[in-house]
């Protein structure tokens, strides 16, 4: 694999870190570090940096019994954050209805057949960027800068929220038919349909991750549970 300019472990780190948030790779997964060398056609030394580094940043930790493991969703942050984000969006979204454009409603309907075609083409992986873009979009529109920062700082906070449409698939074609519902009602103005709709449709976002994060995580005590198993 090619690096650019950037130092090699840099750029191992911000490879693997993108693949973790847009879950490419998953909670649980095992990260090898000499397959991984293989394939970015290093030594060892960088990744071990690279990983090292997402250790410090969350993303991975390890085990006694299967080494570097890309972490759990921790749920408590989950919760707590997607819980302001239904409060705070919601809101943005009754404010920015009145001050949406044309040309807003021209962007959302293009970025919702974006996630359409993406899905068509079971790339979940981009998935994540383009519901963002969609979302902020409209956002954008509020008369108050400050909820806006404080809402695109949320996203940020926590951006493997932006996996699960790798983690959960089904719920791909589920926000395409909310995005739809929810252009129309900001297409008619419609204030208090448009608020419900969007806190609705993080609710279920936020259920989502909720199951997946308790699979993944039963899966992994009990892959963890068979390697001591195995190694007695």
């Amino acid at each position: 694999m090619f690096l650019e300019s950037k130092t090699k472990n840099v750029a191992v780190y911000e490879k693997l870190r993108q693949d973790i948030v847009n879950g490419k790779l998953k909670p649980g997964q095992k990260i090898v570090m000499r397959e991984l060398a293989k394939a970015f056609g290093l030594s060892e030394t960088p990744v071990r940096e690279a990983i090292r580094r997402l250790q410090s940043d969350g993303y991975v930790h390890f085990t006694p019994h299967l080494g570097a493991l890309v972490s759990k969703i921790d749920e408590s942050e989950l919760v707590g954050i997607y819980l302001i984000r239904i409060a705070l969006e919601g809101l943005a979204t009754r404010l920015a209805t009145p001050h949406i454009t044309a040309k807003d409603i021209d962007f959302l309907i293009a970025k919702n057949r974006e996630m359409e075609r993406a899905i068509e083409r079971r790339q979940y992986e981009i998935l994540g960027g383009l519901n963002r873009d969609f979302h902020l979009r409209i956002y954008r529109a509020v008369p108050f800068e400050r909820l806006y920062k404080m809402i695109d700082d949320l996203w940020g906070a926590f951006e493997r929220s932006q996996s699960v449409f790798s983690y959960v698939p089904e719920r791909a074609l589920a926000s395409v038919e909310e995005h739809r519902r929810i252009i129309e009602a900001l297409k008619t103005r419609d204030v208090e349909l448009a608020d419900r709709l969007m806190k609705e449709q993080k609710e279920r976002t936020m259920e989502a991750l909720q199951r997946y994060s308790v699979q993944s995580e039963q899966n992994l005590d009990q892959g963890e549970g068979e390697k001591r198993h195995d190694g007695k």
